[in-house]
């Protein structure tokens, strides 16, 4: 009888820790607090970036968290260059519930800070009373460039010039300017190119003309690379294909 009872004492604290582990939603009851970063908003340059840090609770006993929270332009290499944001937010969590902080940093305050990686780092260091040690929260955001375009303007001929335009139509709120067309194709140039621009208002679109002269045929890549005072390395290709001949 006391082996039946032990057995029974034992299925119940089981079934009760997996209740506690369900309604956690986790299945580690090591932990105390969970988070992770969520992007909300498109990865574009010249829109803001918003984010939503999730904190979770493991508990069964409510918390007040405090949350630092930094972001940073940063390099590849993670080397951070410039501060972007820097706040502290505190948020009670009811044992097993979550929360969400929500995390925005403008156009306005990054637009002249990026390196050319477009990277930035958001950090978030979360701490309680009741929580012995801190939570390191981290997610890198990369942001795509503008997109633009390459057209041929008539049919690639074997060693004769040949008409390309990149058109560009401005996304930015602000006019960008020091605009730069770096060019450059194995078969399609012999050395890379550059031609310069003046500016571009917003939502106002500029034909940027080059001349390339093929001296190899077959199916070629013409690389090109736009920079101006308001993103750096923007990159595009165009396939093109010489014929064997005149």
């Amino acid at each position: 009888m006391r082996f039946l009872h032990l057995v029974k004492v034992f299925w119940s604290n089981l079934i009760m820790t997996e209740k506690i582990i369900h309604s956690c939603k986790s299945p580690c009851i090591h932990e105390e607090l969970a988070g992770e970063f969520k992007l909300v908003s498109a990865r574009e340059i010249g829109k803001d970036v918003i984010l939503n840090l999730s904190l979770t609770n493991l508990t069964t006993e409510a918390k007040l968290v405090n949350v630092d929270i930094r972001a940073a332009s940063v390099l590849y290499t993670k080397k951070e260059i410039n501060e972007l944001l820097k706040e502290h937010q505190k948020v009670c969590i009811e044992g097993c519930e979550g929360a969400e902080i929500p995390v925005v940093i403008t156009y306005a305050i990054y637009e002249n800070l990026l390196t050319a990686d477009n990277s930035i780092e958001v950090t978030a260091a979360c701490s309680s009373e009741s929580y012995d040690g801190v939570l390191i929260v981290d997610t890198n955001v990369v942001l795509d460039n503008p997109k633009f375009e390459i057209k041929l303007k008539k049919k690639a001929r074997l060693n004769k010039p040949t008409e390309v335009d990149v058109v560009f139509t401005n996304p930015l709120k602000k006019e960008v300017s020091n605009i730069v067309v770096t060019a450059e194709g194995s078969g399609l140039l012999r050395d890379p190119i550059t031609v310069k621009a003046d500016s571009v208002k917003p939502n106002e679109t500029i034909r940027i003309p080059m001349t390339i002269q093929p001296y190899k045929a077959g199916n070629k890549y013409l690389l090109v690379d736009l920079s101006t005072s308001g993103f750096q390395n923007a990159k595009g290709f165009l396939d093109i294909e010489v014929p064997d001949g005149e």
